[in-house]
């Protein structure tokens, strides 16, 4: 805590000064948060890495109230495949995302900034989450598509038109899923970085030259 202190008291300062030093003194946060983004979408673009957590894993929508339809076609290892493709198209729109993630995090005034250094372990993510998670769904939802229609995803669900699930649907569930992963990674990626204190407030120091 008095490390978060610390490096809010080299931020405060510099928003009595110019734009560009104010976006200088800003730089190190913005570093942090987009090392984390980059960090976090590098482990999801892996194949395999939405399925094999369950915290994150991508099922069909409303798998739990389709009941007997579902245990059918699991026997057939229908929706078994089709939750693959979920997966990997989440994966696949996180190999792209980088430049969603980055463009939303310099968008991060350094006001906000001053904040996030002395919030939580995730307080960046959460506020990213917060502040601009929505636009960045948005922008995913297109790479989830592409994925979701590349993998055969669309056209294994015509096959089970039983389930009544919509491509429009099934895209936003998708989309909403790999948004959720990608943020609860790299709220994991943020704490690991600021648990070398040390090495954030030498940052600070740095580059904070009004």
């Amino acid at each position: 805590m008095r490390t978060q202190w610390l490096m809010a008291a080299i931020l405060m300062p510099a928003l009595l000064f110019s734009p560009a030093v104010m976006a200088k003194a800003a730089a190190p946060i913005l570093d942090l948060l987009g090392n984390a983004s980059d960090s976090a979408l590098d482990k999801l673009s892996k194949p395999g890495a939405f399925s094999a957590d369950k915290a994150i894993r991508i099922t069909l929508p409303g798998a739990k109230k389709l009941g007997g339809v579902m245990k059918y076609t699991d026997k057939l290892g229908v929706t078994d495949k089709l939750n693959e493709n979920l997966n990997r198209a989440a994966e696949s729109a996180a190999a792209a995302a980088k430049p969603i993630f980055r463009s939303a995090i310099n968008k991060i005034t350094l006001k906000d900034a001053a904040a996030i250094v002395t919030g939580g372990d995730t307080a960046g993510t959460e506020y990213l989450q917060r502040s601009s998670g929505s636009e960045i769904e948005a922008q995913i939802r297109p790479l989830v598509s592409s994925a979701l229609t590349k993998s055969g995803a669309f056209k294994q669900l015509k096959s089970l038109q039983q389930l009544g699930i919509s491509e429009a649907t099934l895209t936003d569930h998708v989309t909403r899923g790999a948004a959720k992963g990608i943020f609860k990674y790299m709220g994991v990626e943020e704490t690991k970085l600021r648990a070398d204190p040390l090495k954030g407030v030498k940052s600070l120091l740095k580059d904070f030259k009004p």
